[in-house]
C-alpha cells in the first residue's frame, strides 16, 4: 500500500476505536503509540511502518466492528449509520482541497475532531472525555498535518452544507448534521439515523481554530486597486494614498 492508503485505512479504524471504545479503542492506541512504533524502527517515528503483527490485529478489530453493526443493518440505513461518523466535516475538508490531495480517512480522522469540538460545546461532551477523544485522533494526525495551503473556512463550509446526508435530520439553512458522541463508545442514539444536527458555526469555529481563514473579511491592509473599486462601486469618495482615510 502507498503511505496514503496505509493511513486512510487506518484513519477509518480510528473512527472505530472512537465510536465502539473498549479493545477497539485499546487495540487502536495500543499499535499506534509513538514509543512503541519508536522502539520498534528505532527512529522518530516519523517513518511509521506496521508489522504484519500489528496489521493484522487492525485488520481483525476493523472487520469485527464492521460485521457487528451489518449483522443487523446491512445496508448502513439505521443503526449502522454510526460509520459515518466524521463524514460530513471529511468530504468537505476532501472537495476543498481537490482530489487525491487529502486521504480519505485521514479527513474522517480531521472530521471527528470537529464534531468533538461540536459536542463540547453543546455540552454533549465533557472536555475531559473530548481530550481522550482528540488524543486517540492525533496519534495518527500528527503524521499527517493539513496540507497547506489551507481552502478558506467559508469554502470548506459552504461544502459542508451540500453534504450527501442534508435532509435526514431537517436541518435548517445554519445547520448541518453528523453522528455525535458523549465519550469514546458512546455515541448518541437519534431517530434521524444516528445523525444530530448542529449549528454550521461550530463547524466554522473549529476551522478557524485549525488555521482556516475567513475569507467574508478584508485583510487590514487593502490593496489601492481594491480600494478604488470598492469605492467606485459605493459611490464614496477616494481614499487617500498615504492613509488609506476618506
Amino acid at each position: 500500500l502507498s503511505r496514503g492508503e496505509l493511513f486512510s485505512g487506518i484513519g477509518e479504524l480510528a473512527k472505530n476505536a472512537a465510536l465502539l471504545g473498549g479493545k477497539h479503542a485499546e487495540g487502536f492506541i495500543e499499535v499506534l503509540s509513538s514509543d512503541r512504533i519508536n522502539s520498534h524502527n528505532a527512529g522518530s517515528g516519523d517513518e511509521f511502518t506496521l508489522d504484519d503483527d500489528n496489521l493484522k490485529k487492525l485488520l481483525a478489530l476493523g472487520i469485527e466492528a464492521k460485521m457487528t453493526m451489518l449483522l443487523h443493518d446491512a445496508l448502513e440505513k439505521t443503526t449502522a449509520m454510526i460509520f459515518e461518523y466524521g463524514h460530513t466535516m471529511s468530504h468537505a475538508l476532501e472537495k476543498s482541497y481537490g482530489d487525491g490531495v487529502l486521504p480519505h480517512g485521514i479527513g474522517v480522522t480531521y472530521g471527528m475532531l470537529s464534531s468533538s469540538y461540536a459536542a463540547e460545546k453543546l455540552g454533549i461532551m465533557t472536555s475531559k472525555d473530548r481530550e481522550e477523544h482528540d488524543e486517540l485522533c492525533w496519534l495518527l494526525l500528527k503524521r499527517w498535518p493539513l496540507p497547506e495551503p489551507k481552502p478558506t473556512a467559508n469554502k470548506v463550509i459552504s461544502l459542508a452544507l451540500r453534504d450527501s446526508k442534508r435532509g435526514l435530520c431537517s436541518e435548517n439553512d445554519d445547520e448541518i448534521s453528523d453522528v455525535l458522541l458523549r465519550k469514546v463508545g458512546d455515541v448518541i442514539p437519534t431517530k434521524t439515523n444516528m445523525l444530530s444536527k448542529f449549528p454550521v458555526s461550530l463547524a466554522k469555529e473549529w476551522l478557524m481554530t485549525m488555521g482556516f481563514l475567513d475569507d467574508t473579511k478584508l485583510p487590514a491592509e487593502v490593496p489601492m486597486s481594491t480600494l478604488k473599486v470598492l469605492q467606485s462601486q459605493l459611490s464614496i469618495p477616494e481614499a487617500d494614498k498615504t492613509t488609506g482615510a476618506v
